[in-house]
């Protein structure tokens, strides 16, 4: 950084093109169901041809893969015995 403290919002850091990173987490499994891997959720092809991808397709893929996340998770936990309890002691 040519001697000079960092700064977060240093404007010659923001506008330096830095590589899009795999979001592989290490966890290869594809879900039989979706199509998408447990670790990153992406497709077998999205993987595949990640390191072909233009950054503007690799942004593409990691904002569909923030849709997918949000669409699979659970809209609801499911009531435990304490949770039950705590529930009804309150009402």
């Amino acid at each position: 950084m040519c001697g000079r403290p960092y700064r977060f919002w240093d404007t010659e850091l923001m506008e330096q093109d830095f590589p899009i990173i795999s979001p592989c987490v290490g966890v290869c499994q594809i879900n039989a169901q979706t199509g998408y891997c447990l670790g990153c959720w992406r497709t077998l092809k999205e993987v595949a041809r990640w390191s072909r991808f233009s950054d503007q397709e690799k942004r593409d893929v990691l904002d569909e893969l923030h849709k997918r996340r949000g669409d699979a998770a659970p809209r609801a936990r499911r009531v435990t015995r304490r949770r039950a309890r705590r529930t009804a002691s309150a009402k």
